[in-house]
């Protein structure tokens, strides 16, 4: 796996909610998610018959595809996040900026990252408003994204 602390003694697996995300160009306040999700990568496959031998089905790897990109926090206004998200959505003007999500340990040292490269929003959502609530609103930001690779 290439990092051996993985497998050291005493070793205590980290937490998945002690995370980080940082968009290319935007600050600190544009940084903080309270949930994150999609970053995942499928290989398909496509089947391809035996010529001459009925028995046989080959099954052959296609390029990958990833899935959308899901960020939740509370909303917050007059920030460079929104009307990066607004100008595309609004004004149909895409900007795509290259993300760094980082798991980090209880230290805020870095165990994994990964950069997402080329996303650009394709949803943005407001949960539920309920006056008898008291509860956060949070913002849900969909990106669309060209890959990710780990770092």
């Amino acid at each position: 796996m290439g990092n051996d602390s993985f497998f050291k003694p005493g070793y205590t697996p980290p937490t998945a909610f002690y995370f980080s995300v940082k968009f290319a160009g935007f600050d600190e306040m544009d940084s903080s998610f309270q949930e994150v999700s999609g970053l995942k990568v499928t290989v398909g496959t496509v089947e391809k018959k035996e010529g001459g031998d009925n028995n046989f089905v080959h099954h052959l790897p296609t390029p990958p595809t990833f899935d959308n990109l899901v960020l939740k926090r509370c909303l917050l206004y007059n920030s460079k996040l929104n009307k990066w998200c607004r100008d595309a959505i609004e004004d149909f003007k895409f900007d795509p900026k290259d993300i760094k999500l980082a798991l980090l340990g209880a230290n805020g040292g870095n165990l994994a990252s990964w950069t997402i490269v080329k996303a650009f929003p394709i949803s943005w959502e407001l949960s539920t408003l309920n006056s008898t609530s008291n509860q956060l609103a949070i913002e849900t930001l969909t990106l669309k994204y060209r890959l990710f690779r780990k770092d």
